[in-house]
């Protein structure tokens, strides 16, 4: 059980009852970054209404009932042990008013690597900042972590 005083799990170094339990409990990211960093949070954590209440109305998901999605999250949850996140890149929000983030995320699924890293996009709706969607590669195959930039993975990913 996770205490207010614990380390958040998204990285940021703050606790998480300074960092993403505000989120989770309703409060609204004030950007994008910050609502990537409290959805893995969620993810780690098991916060699945979260994930759901933070998908774009645009995204696939919301087309499925939300008791669909959060049993589907809740299962996945169980057997998904969440062991770093790693900004690498953002930016935006563009013309458009899109948002990106770059991340890597280390995960382990059923006891086995499952390691990625995904550019993920976001743009405000229904009041707040949702997650749009993503392109993901295995962490294996992104190369050099350190010199990946969006620019470059949106090259590496196609």
């Amino acid at each position: 059980m996770r205490r207010p005083d614990d380390a958040c799990p998204c990285g940021s170094n703050a606790t998480y009852a300074m960092c993403c339990a505000p989120f989770h409990a309703g409060a609204e990211p004030p950007d994008a970054e910050r609502l990537m960093r409290a959805r893995y949070a969620a993810f780690a954590l098991g916060e699945p209404r979260f994930l759901y209440r933070t998908l774009h109305r645009d995204h696939e998901d919301r087309a499925r009932p939300e008791r669909d999605f959060v049993a589907s999250l809740e299962k996945h949850v169980k057997r998904a042990r969440y062991r770093g996140l790693r900004i690498l890149d953002r930016d935006g929000p563009d013309a458009d008013g899109i948002a990106r983030v770059l991340f890597a995320v280390d995960v382990a699924v059923a006891g086995r690597d499952a390691s990625f890293v995904e550019l993920s996009s976001f743009a405000v709706d229904d009041g707040g900042w949702r997650y749009v969607g993503g392109r993901s590669m295995p962490k294996r195959a992104a190369g050099d972590l350190d010199a990946l930039r969006i620019a470059t993975f949106s090259v590496a990913s196609r």
